[in-house]
């Protein structure tokens, strides 16, 4: 009973049996494509735009302005109110206040005069948490109405109130200063004063001192700043060792609190043409490129194979002028009816219903190297649907126009690497809002789809 033997052959372990041959075959399929305007999209950003520039290639204007709160660190406090130096009143008073824009990256020139107006978010209907922003959405919405401005400024991308050294030094972090009218800040150090739960975090501070800042743009064309954080600064003074300091109380527009870009695309109905050999992409906010998926022909006469390998490559025009906006860095290719879900749900790419690619310089070309899975997946879809509702195939995609349909849309990807193996990780996806513009081969040229097949035979 303890002694066994085993007269099984081994050597066929892994090799598919001469009855069992698996084969292998490619295909070209033609597909179509066409412009699609972006005309609302999902507005929160890390970073925040102003400013107006035409595309010198497209002959399309966009436009940026934004509203932001402030964070405060959590139970902030200041010195203690007896060291605090009074005015003749004997009450607390700021020295001074400003805002500050800075910004990392700009388009234009650098000597280009702009002029900003710093708006007050209405107090009684502000930003809220609960409420996704959009790019179209109108931020005079959210002003008093009649208001005026806090404050104004005419600024250039160069401040050109620094010297040279000043501005090249490498501490320099290019910035807008807009001064802030004194009883302004003078309010909020008094508010911290009778009122420190107000300071406790920054729910309590945006929805009892500081709403937020509506930035609109009243003049000017020919820049876009990007802006990494807006802080405001409030300068007081107070006494200890018998010396006297100059202490700042700052507040940051930062992801942890609300700050959303309007951008307003004009003149782009002309881009979308159906009778020219190419698609745009556009950003920010403006335009996409609408693919529609060979599906039911891939499948004609294959339903038993399996779709090993579904590639597209996507040529970009070639771009002569060093005027023109930049080529979007990376895409991302998602199901047409799931495009607002997939950013207002925060989702990243699942490699089934949605993908991305980055820009591949040497070749002038995006390639989306397998959607073989998607390909599978809207395959399957489109029979399971025709069953439960006894619709034929030409029915389905009378009813269903979009089934088959993807579009290409210019985005942000943020990742984490793992130090100990390289290895880097989507974290999250959001719409591309820098200035980029390119065409893509398609429209009235149709692209081809490679597919290779597997079956056993």
């Amino acid at each position: 009973m303890l002694m066994a033997a085993c007269d099984t052959d081994t050597a066929s372990i892994g090799v598919v049996p001469d009855t069992d041959v698996i084969v292998s075959s490619t295909h070209e399929f033609p597909f179509t494509t066409r412009t699609l305007a972006l005309d609302s999209v999902v507005a929160n950003s890390s970073f925040c735009y102003l400013g107006q520039v035409d595309d010198p290639e497209t002959g399309s204007t966009v436009k940026a302005e934004f509203v932001a709160q402030f964070h405060t660190f959590e139970d902030y406090t200041l010195p203690e109110v007896s060291s605090l130096v009074k005015n003749a009143d004997g009450e607390v008073e700021a020295d001074s206040v400003e805002l500050r824009l800075y910004f990392s990256s700009y388009y234009g020139e650098g000597s280009n005069p702009m002029r900003v107006g710093v708006y007050e978010l209405d107090a009684s209907h502000g930003l809220s948490e609960s409420e996704t922003y959009y790019s179209d959405t109108d931020l005079s919405h959210y002003v008093p109405e009649g208001a005026q401005p806090l404050a104004q400024k005419i600024f250039t991308p160069s401040d050109y109130s620094l010297s040279e050294s000043e501005r090249t030094s490498t501490t320099h972090y290019d910035n807008v200063r807009i001064r802030i009218p004194k009883p302004f800040g003078t309010n909020i150090l008094r508010s911290a004063i009778e009122h420190p739960e107000f300071f406790k975090d920054s729910w309590q501070f945006t929805h009892n001192v500081l709403p937020g800042f509506y930035f609109k743009l009243q003049g000017g064309t020919g820049t876009m700043l990007k802006l990494n954080v807006s802080a405001l600064n409030i300068y007081f003074s107070y006494v200890q060792n018998d010396s006297t300091y100059v202490g700042i109380a700052r507040f940051s527009a930062t992801p942890e609190v609300i700050q959303s870009t309007f951008f307003q695309n004009s003149n782009l109905s002309s881009l979308l043409r159906d009778d020219v050999p190419y698609t745009y992409l556009k950003s920010p906010a403006a335009l996409a490129t609408e693919v529609a998926l060979p599906v039911d022909e891939v499948y004609v006469g294959h339903e038993q194979d399996s779709v090993a390998r579904a590639r597209i490559i996507l040529t970009c025009y070639n771009n002569f002028s060093d005027n023109t906006f930049g080529t979007p860095s990376t895409l991302l290719m998602v199901k047409k009816n799931e495009r607002k879900s997939f950013f207002n749900n925060h989702r990243l790419a699942d490699d089934i219903t949605s993908f991305t690619t980055t820009f591949e310089s040497a070749y002038n070309t995006y390639t989306f190297s397998n959607i073989s899975r998607l390909m599978a997946h809207l395959f399957h879809e489109k029979q399971e649907g025709m069953k439960a509702e006894g619709l034929t195939s030409e029915q389905w995609n009378v009813k269903y126009p979009d089934w088959n349909r993807v579009v290409l849309i210019p985005v942000t990807v943020t990742t984490v690497t793992n130090q100990s193996t390289g290895v880097a990780t989507q974290v999250g996806i959001s719409h591309d809002f820098s200035l980029t513009s390119t065409r893509l081969v398609g429209g009235t040229r149709p692209q081809t789809m490679q597919v290779v097949y597997s079956s056993y035979r």
